[in-house]
């Protein structure tokens, strides 16, 4: 067990940089583009480590892992395209929305428990988000941001994300993680270079790869471990609690915001706090 928390260690760590990196490349880039290489460069970062992995003998998981891939190659999109057009210490944590869809999707597909405290830890992580940019009351907040392009999209995304979770939650107890994961970004590749191809974006792959090649490998780095991570997590805890910790991560992301760009992060950081507390009480 305690290798699976130090697992969500290391994930929130990496996620805490990863919106920054990926606001950086999607600003002035495609946001199709960027998430292709996103993922197709971390394919290469995990390849070495399915040689310390033992090859299944039934691909039946194969089937989900297509699904899934499918799913996250347009949810990737939406998020680059958010961050490109959004401040990262507000659509940021936009994107741990996910733990509303997933709280549904795990209790029906997956038959985790329901519990008073999960109930009270979401309350409080929706409760901190409408401080993200504070406009009156409760209410207002959130419905202001809804309003918002940027966190549409980002909203969007973190519920195609909870579909993708819900499917590996399922897989990741019949395949190993790491096997899993390589097969998930190949798959992931392969879906987003096919609306490259169609979009006529391909000769952009090689322009951004080569004049933002370093931010290239530092994302595509944090974006293989960290779901590799996560993957390891899985096995032992909840989808419905690992995904919540994750949110840790956010209080990295507003702090790289505020000294990065310069962001003005104000009741951000009590909306954080909250946001953190909600995900306390789920750990707990």
């Amino acid at each position: 067990m305690i290798w699976a928390y130090l697992s969500l260690l290391g994930r929130i760590i990496l996620l805490g940089y990863e919106k920054i990196i990926v606001k950086k490349l999607g600003t002035f880039n495609d946001s199709k583009v960027i998430s292709f290489l996103f993922f197709f460069v971390a394919v290469f970062f995990l390849l070495p480590f399915i040689f310390l992995d033992k090859i299944p003998n039934d691909f039946e998981f194969s089937k989900y892992g297509l699904l899934s891939g499918f799913i996250y190659s347009i949810s990737f999109i939406l998020y680059v395209k958010s961050l490109s057009l959004g401040e990262a210490s507000l659509v940021g944590p936009l994107y741990n929305f996910n733990v509303f869809f997933l709280l549904i999707l795990t209790s029906i597909f997956l038959k985790e428990s329901f519990t008073l405290k999960k109930v009270l830890g979401l309350s409080l992580l929706v409760y901190g988000a409408s401080f993200l940019d504070k406009k009156g009351s409760f209410l207002s907040s959130l419905k202001f941001l809804f309003k918002r392009r940027e966190a549409l999209l980002m909203i969007s995304s973190s519920f195609l994300v909870s579909l993708g979770r819900t499917v590996d939650g399922f897989v990741v107890e019949r395949v190993s993680p790491i096997f899993y994961c390589f097969f998930l970004y190949f798959v992931i590749s392969v879906f987003q270079l096919i609306y490259i191809v169609f979009g006529g974006k391909l000769k952009e792959v090689f322009k951004v790869l080569k004049e933002n090649t370093y931010l290239v490998l530092i994302a595509s780095a944090i974006n293989a471990y960290s779901y590799l991570f996560l993957l390891f997590a899985f096995r032992y805890i909840d989808v419905s609690i690992a995904e919540p910790l994750s949110m840790l991560s956010m209080i990295l992301t507003v702090i790289f915001a505020h000294y990065i760009f310069k962001e003005k992060i104000g009741t951000r950081v009590i909306g954080v706090i909250i946001m953190i507390l909600g995900s306390y009480i789920l750990f707990l």
